[in-house]
């Protein structure tokens, strides 16, 4: 039995994605706030490096060059708006929002399905074992 072709992916589709997800994200009266006080003045390098992110991720793409985990360290450990584990369930639901509207259903799937497990390997390496530690 044939293995069924992977999504059509390209660039441009990927970046309108980034580009609608994080225009919810800024605008979100929680999630707003964390990104906007690091990336202000920087948004345009940022959506560059997360499509690069989303093409790696969902088209096994090699553009991606970058350390996740660490980023988002940052972000829990220092500023004045820091990001909690509930975050990530606001932020799966503007995800969620944005690749419904910008992708196609089946790549959308793919896409929400591989952002829950990331979500939750950050949530538990930012949270819990870092709490443990402490």
């Amino acid at each position: 039995m044939p293995l069924p072709l992977e999504p059509a992916i390209n660039r441009t589709m990927i970046r309108a994605f980034v580009v609608d997800f994080y225009g919810r994200v800024r605008l979100d009266d929680t999630l707003g706030p964390i990104f906007n006080e690091r990336l202000e003045g920087q948004w345009d390098e940022h959506f560059d490096k997360l499509t690069d992110f989303w093409m790696t991720v969902l088209g096994g793409i090699p553009a991606y060059k970058g350390n996740p985990f660490g980023a988002h360290h940052q972000v829990v450990r220092e500023g004045q708006h820091r990001m909690k584990a509930e975050h990530f369930d606001i932020w799966l639901t503007y995800f969620d929002a944005s690749t419904n509207a910008t992708l196609p259903s089946d790549l959308a799937a793919i896409a929400q399905e591989k952002a829950r497990r990331i979500a939750e390997s950050l949530r538990q390496g930012l949270f819990f074992r870092l709490n443990a530690a402490e």
